[in-house]
C-alpha cells in the first residue's frame, strides 16, 4: 500500500464538496444557493474501553476524528498490509453505490484494500463484530440499517457524538480495539445544507426510531423548535427522544400521521419502507408544497415518496448526498487521509446512473 498522508487532516465537519453534487438522482434544484458553513475544531478520539452509555453533554457538533497521533497509527498499521479489507456490515443484500463509494477513494489515496459486501443477521451481528476485531487485515467496517443501534453495544469505545445517538455508522479497527462513530448526523446537516435547506425553526417529523433517525433528531434538535418521532414501534420512538432529550414534539403513534404530516415542515424518512420502490407510510397527497422531504433511502435513488413529493410540487431529496458526506468522513476515520473527494463523488455519481439504466 501507498499514499502520501496530508497534514493536518481535515476535520468530519470540514469535509464539503468543492462543486455541486448535482446529478438526475440527487435532483437538486439549480436556484438553490449553497448554504454558508463552517468548520469547528476536531475533539480528541476515545481511548478503548472508555465507551460510556450515559449522557455526555454536547460540546461540539462535529463527528470526532483520530488525532494526528491515532490517525497517524491507523495510517501507518494500513500502510503495511499487503491487501487490507473493509467490510459493509447490513441486514440485506445491497450496498453498491457504497461499494463504488469506497473503492474510488482507497485507488486515488493509493490504498490497497478491498471492499466487502456482508448480509448479517441480528443473531449473527455479535459473531460478526467479534471476527473482525480478531483479523487486523479488516481496516474498519460500515455499518447499516438495522444493525447500527446493537453494533454499538458491541465495541470497544466510541466517540462522543456516537455515545450521545448511541448509534454507530463508522467502525474502525486499531490495535485489535474497534472503535464506533457515527457520521450520518454530519452528514444529514451538510446535506440539508447542499439542498439549501435551513431546518432552524422549522417544525420536524422524523419517521423512524433506529440509528439513521436517532443521528437526524441529533442534528436537529438544537435548531427544530418541534420534533415529531414516529414509528411502529412506540416504545423505541420514546427512548428516541429521552436519549437524545427532545422537549417538544416527542414520541407519536403512526395513526396520528394525518394530523403530524400537516403540522411538519420538514419531513424525514429514516426507515427502508420504500426500498421497494412501490411503498410509503401515508398517502402520498398529504403533501403540499410546502413541505420539504428528506428520503434518507438511496437504493432506489427515486423512491415514491420522493416522486410523489416532488409531483405535488415539494422540495425532496434522497440519501445519496448524505451518503457522499458520511463516506468521506469515515474514509478519514478509517485511513487517517483527508478524502480524495473529486473521486468518490463521481464514483458515486457513476454508481448511480449505471444502476437508472433501464
Amino acid at each position: 500500500m501507498s499514499g502520501s498522508r496530508r497534514s493536518p487532516p481535515t476535520t468530519a465537519r470540514s469535509i464539503r464538496p468543492t462543486t455541486r453534487t448535482y446529478i438526475l438522482a440527487f435532483h437538486r434544484d439549480p436556484s438553490q444557493t449553497q448554504a454558508s458553513r463552517r468548520s469547528t475544531p476536531p475533539s480528541n478520539p476515545p481511548k478503548p474501553g472508555t465507551s460510556s452509555t450515559s449522557r455526555t453533554p454536547r460540546v461540539t457538533t462535529t463527528t470526532p476524528r483520530p488525532t494526528k497521533s491515532s490517525a497517524a497509527s491507523s495510517s501507518s498499521t494500513a500502510s503495511s498490509r499487503s491487501a487490507g479489507r473493509l467490510l459493509l456490515l447490513g441486514g440485506e443484500p445491497g450496498g453498491e453505490p457504497a461499494v463504488s463509494l469506497y473503492k474510488a477513494g482507497f485507488a486515488a489515496a493509493g490504498i490497497e484494500a478491498s471492499c466487502e459486501v456482508r448480509t448479517v443477521a441480528a443473531t449473527e451481528l455479535a459473531d460478526a463484530i467479534a471476527r473482525i476485531r480478531a483479523d487486523r487485515s479488516v481496516l474498519g467496517a460500515a455499518v447499516t440499517m438495522p444493525h447500527t443501534v446493537a453494533a454499538s453495544r458491541l465495541l470497544d469505545g466510541l466517540g462522543p457524538e456516537a455515545q450521545v445517538i448511541k448509534a454507530v455508522n463508522t467502525i474502525s479497527h486499531r490495535a485489535g480495539a474497534l472503535i464506533g462513530w457515527n457520521t450520518d448526523r454530519p452528514a444529514f446537516s451538510l446535506a440539508l445544507e447542499d439542498a439549501g435547506f435551513q431546518a432552524k425553526g422549522r417544525s420536524v417529523l422524523v419517521l423512524g426510531a433506529g440509528g439513521a433517525a436517532r443521528a437526524s433528531v441529533d442534528a436537529l434538535r438544537e435548531t427544530a423548535p418541534r420534533i415529531w418521532v414516529s414509528s411502529r414501534d412506540l416504545d423505541e420512538a420514546r427512548a428516541v427522544c429521552r436519549d437524545l432529550e427532545v422537549s417538544s414534539g416527542g414520541p407519536a403513534p403512526l395513526g396520528s400521521l394525518a394530523l403530524l404530516v400537516r403540522k411538519a415542515e420538514l419531513i424525514v424518512n429514516a426507515t427502508p419502507v420504500g426500498s421497494d420502490g412501490q411503498s410509503v407510510l401515508f398517502p402520498i397527497d398529504w403533501i403540499t408544497p410546502g413541505h420539504f422531504i428528506f428520503d434518507l433511502i438511496y437504493q432506489p435513488p427515486v423512491t415514491p415518496l420522493v416522486r410523489g413529493a416532488r409531483e405535488r410540487g415539494a422540495r425532496a431529496i434522497n440519501g445519496l448526498t448524505m451518503l457522499l458526506f458520511q463516506g468521506l468522513a469515515a474514509f478519514e476515520i478509517w485511513t487517517g487521509q483527508a478524502p480524495p473527494e473529486a473521486a468518490m463523488r463521481a464514483a458515486l455519481e457513476r454508481a448511480v446512473v449505471e444502476r437508472l439504466k433501464p
